[in-house]
């Protein structure tokens, strides 16, 4: 049995700390960086220097922020380098709406002023000679990709590793199992968050700190400082409307400051792990995603031993080496599970494992995917069929289950998603993944279809089986809300499918699976099963459309863009007895055909034809018994003709719930239901987006 990558090295005698959710690891993280004393290296896809570290609600609390304590902490004299990611070198044509895609990114992921905070912590630290603040500008930051690592590095002695950004933009990092609102910015996005970081002593902190060494000294650093703007500029940008509207300009820097000296360790001093052997102690192996680089020779660490390849994949190897090894159970907690090769493996997990009725697969992922994170899409579009084929692969349906996570904190009255941002799996009570790397997309490969300029991520594997049942016993014990005991039992793993869509409770059906799940049925709330007026039912707050793209759409050998899509309208609860929904679809997108670009969203709207699912006809733009449509290959065909990137699209569904003895021209109650995405020009998809260069 595989266990570890096989090209890089293991290590042993490391104490390592689990921290579910940002309260425990921020308190730490605050007592580490107080005791520094020689250095401290830090990586993150963000940083926000009122980001606050200790919460009591104590006027001490405002000395420890994150910019408060890196001063406090180069002013004793600690050697302080700062490394954030860069998205683009210029955020003017973004602002103004000059680049659809990236407009989409930061209205959706709050990315709006993301250089201006990144700005505003590095002036705070400024006039301290021994603190460094540099952006890293990723090589195919064009569009998509990121240094997306979250690393801190204090003295050699200690390193943190995992999920969690410290700060604010799209979500709140600092959150408690609880998921209350108390001392959170929970204004900012209206969800609670969940992740998982890590804290290691030992050896394994070498190969964080050799990660940071190679990226300070071959990436492409940057200064930043304000953009001083001509009129003409500064109206453009609407500098002066909001704060977070700040013009920065980056400037290479081709000689940052020099790093404390380390020595270089012969690669024979390295030990590398053997094939089929389970190791005897606990053993931790850090695992990476680098892109390629005309200067990867020297990016690449003395320890990857890898001679095959001019980027690194680890981090991809990992998660199918974990998902090979599983016959107990799987447990992937992900903000994106989108690889295929991922998804054939879980596949290939149920069917190896058909003849042990104890055998599960449990996903938990966000609710409202990835699309509200950031990026222009929704994961639930993407994996319709790899859900289909693990539900095939399975013994049962108790096999395999996909979940989410809603809070609402009645003491503040604040609801909405417990947003799923871990990058995390569990295999077997023995074997555990924690990092920065989603399990798909850009995470793994990149974007493009030459698949090697993935985002920089950093995670590690840890084969300990004291470690895996602790860290499986605390998460689902959290997530189940009730106490879940050191060792597997599958009337444990079985409470999730138990617990899901229960009135009143944190668990949800990942509304993806719950459309094509096999054997359980809808919700439909006790306390309204003997009404019959479905006035008193609030449908609205949980119906949905549900976007799918099943194989029939990509058998049909059409585009595989978001064009080609279908929708669902899925009306939650149930319909009581005696009653029936009518549905009218229509699709609007705003774009100018004269412009290819598609930049105009002042345009009058540009309305297309939806076709229904069942019967591939177009009358559903009046009322019909047609709760599923997609988009025909005439109107796929004419995006592809008058667009040349992306533009902005919302499909629109009317539910009209009325007696069966009743028509849909009679009055009645209604609801509209949308779902705001983005439609791709099918040669841009191609080469652009991660979900559709390996269709």
């Amino acid at each position: 049995m595989t266990y570890f990558v096989k090209y890089l090295p293991v290590t042993t005698g490391n104490s390592t700390r689990l921290y579910t959710d940002g309260r425990d690891y921020c308190a730490d993280l605050y007592e580490d960086l107080r005791s520094a004393k020689k250095f401290v290296f830090l990586t993150g896809l963000h940083f926000m220097a009122e980001f606050g570290l200790i919460r009591t609600g104590k006027p001490s609390d405002a000395v420890a922020t994150l910019a408060q304590v890196l001063r406090q902490t180069g002013e004793r004299g600690v050697q302080v380098f700062l490394l954030v990611n860069q998205f683009w070198r210029d955020e003017s044509e973004v602002i103004t709406g000059g680049h659809p895609i990236r407009a989409k990114i930061m209205k959706a992921g709050e990315l709006y002023g993301y250089l201006p905070e990144t700005l505003k912590l590095f002036d705070s630290l400024k006039g301290l000679k021994n603190v460094h603040c540099r952006t890293d500008i990723h090589p195919n930051s064009d569009i998509f990709a990121t240094h997306h690592q979250k690393t801190v590095v204090i003295d050699d002695r200690v390193a943190f590793l995992g999920g969690i950004d410290l700060t604010y933009l799209d979500g709140d990092r600092w959150d408690t199992s609880e998921h209350t609102a108390r001392h959170r910015h929970v204004d900012r996005t209206q969800k609670f968050w969940h992740d998982v970081h890590l804290r290691l002593q030992g050896p394994a902190v070498e190969f964080v700190r050799d990660n940071f060494l190679q990226r300070w000294n071959h990436g492409s650093l940057h200064t930043i400082r304000k953009k001083s703007l001509n009129s003409y500029e500064a109206w453009s940008q609407h500098i002066g409307e909001d704060p977070r509207h700040v013009a920065v300009e980056a400037t290479q820097d081709r000689r940052p400051p020099a790093l404390p000296p380390f020595a270089q360790k012969s690669v024979l001093s390295y030990t590398y792990p053997a094939d089929g052997e389970e190791p005897a102690a606990p053993t931790v192996q850090i695992v990476r995603s680098m892109p390629r680089k005309d200067n990867w020779h020297r990016q690449k660490p003395t320890w990857n031993t890898n001679r095959s390849d001019e980027w690194e994949h680890s981090c991809k190897e990992a998660y199918l080496i974990g998902i090979r090894s599983a016959n107990k159970y799987i447990y992937l907690e992900n903000q994106w599970v989108a690889d295929e090769d991922i998804w054939a493996e879980l596949a290939a997990a149920a069917r190896r494992n058909k003849n042990n009725p104890d055998f599960r697969i449990i996903l938990m992922v966000p609710y409202e995917g990835l699309f509200a994170a950031g990026l222009g899409s929704n994961q639930e579009l993407f994996i319709g069929t790899e859900m289909e084929d693990v539900i095939k692969a399975s013994r049962s349906p108790a096999t395999f289950g996909m979940y989410a996570l809603h809070q609402h904190d009645r003491r503040s009255n604040v609801q909405g998603q417990i947003y799923i941002h871990s990058k995390v799996l569990i295999i077997d009570d023995a074997w555990s993944l924690i990092g920065s790397a989603n399990a798909g997309g850009i995470s793994l490969e990149g974007v493009r279809s030459g698949r090697d300029e993935p985002d920089t991520e950093l995670s590690a594997i840890i084969h300990d089986k004291a470690f895996a049942s602790a860290f499986r016993s605390k998460v689902w014990s959290e997530h189940l809300g009730v106490p879940v005991g050191p060792t597997y039992d599958v009337h444990d793993a079985d409470r999730f499918r138990g617990l899901a869509n229960k009135p009143g409770g944190k668990l949800r059906f990942f509304p993806g699976y719950d459309n094509i799940k096999r054997g359980v049925p809808t919700w439909f709330p006790e306390s309204l099963q003997e009404s019959r007026d479905p006035l008193r039912i609030d449908f609205a707050k949980q119906s949905r459309i549900i976007p799918s793209l099943s194989r029939d759409l990509l058998a049909s050998g059409l585009p595989p863009t978001l064009v080609r899509a279908a929708f669902t309208a899925r009306v939650v609860p149930s319909v009581p007895p005696g009653w029936r929904c009518w549905y009218r679809w229509h699709c609007q997108l705003h774009y100018d055909p004269t412009e290819p670009s598609g930049r105009d969203p002042r345009r009058a709207p540009v309305y297309l034809k939806l076709r229904s699912l069942k019967y591939d006809r177009d009358e559903v733009w009046n009322y019909s018994d047609q709760d599923s449509v997609y988009i025909g290959k005439l109107s796929a065909e004419r995006i592809n003709a008058e667009t040349t990137t992306a533009v902005l699209g919302v499909i629109r569904c009317r539910v009209k719930i009325l007696p069966l003895d009743e028509g849909p021209n009679d009055p009645g109650p209604s609801m509209v239901l949308q779902f705001e995405c983005m439609f791709l020009n099918d040669r841009f998809a191609r080469g652009n987006h991660p979900d559709f260069v390996r269709r």
